[in-house]
């Protein structure tokens, strides 16, 4: 037969509630008040730190090529080694030995070193080895500066020389002075009858010697450079009273 109660259906009675129905709720079906799933908020924060790190992410990589775009800064250039200064260009050679030039020097028994009474010039032709001036006339007794200037267009070397004597004996001064070589070839000075010289001259340079006329007479000038004489560059000196 049927059991009915005696106001309402049969229900069972539990002690402590079902526990899919208790006063916390389920784990994936919400709290008591109704909130989402748990497992919902779960995945909103999982989903919330993936886009923040993606997000982070994409700024370092845009940071990073943003330093590797940017230009490296050049390297500073080193200086350059101050050149070291070239030396100075030689001063131009005398054409001399310095042995030969303190010896290449105006000499001659009669040279003084007084104040001239009296100053001439003589000069080689410009195109011959000769003198220009072939003969000269000066008084005796008499301090005379001789200035030879050697100006030529053979561009060859001349000097002066007045000997005590004819050709004769300007031939022995010219002999001793082309054996004197070391002196580019003037007299040496003891040489006999030698009574003035200038030095050995290069074309266009002037010598000056200081010398006393000798006495009365008629004496020789001659180039003593080799082979001058005998070419017959030679002059004539008159020395009246």
């Amino acid at each position: 037969m049927s059991w009915r109660g005696s106001g309402s259906s049969f229900r069972p009675r539990s002690s402590g509630g079902s526990r899919s129905s208790g006063n916390g709720g389920s784990t994936f079906s919400g709290g008591s008040a109704g909130g989402p799933p748990l497992i919902v908020m779960m995945g909103l924060a999982f989903g919330v730190g993936f886009i923040m790190l993606l997000v982070m992410i994409v700024s370092n990589v845009g940071q990073g090529g943003a330093i590797a775009s940017a230009p490296r800064p050049t390297a500073t250039p080193r200086p350059t080694a101050t050149p070291r200064p070239t030396s100075a260009p030689a001063a131009t050679q005398p054409t001399t030995a310095p042995a030969a030039q303190a010896t290449n020097a105006p000499g001659g028994t009669n040279v003084v070193n007084e104040t001239p009474a009296q100053t001439v010039e003589i000069r080689p032709d410009p195109n011959a080895l000769a003198f220009a001036q072939t003969s000269l006339s000066l008084s005796a007794n008499t301090v005379v500066k001789l200035d030879f200037i050697n100006q030529n267009n053979l561009g060859v070397q001349h000097n002066w020389v007045l000997v005590n004597g004819g050709d004769d004996v300007a031939a022995a001064v010219n002999n001793a002075a082309q054996n004197n070589a070391d002196a580019l070839f003037v007299p040496p000075p003891d040489t006999p009858n030698a009574l003035a010289w200038t030095a050995m001259l290069n074309a266009g340079q002037t010598g000056s010697v200081t010398f006393r006329t000798p006495p009365p007479g008629t004496y020789l000038y001659i180039c003593t450079f080799p082979g001058h004489y005998l070419a017959g560059m030679k002059g004539t000196l008159t020395v009246t009273q």
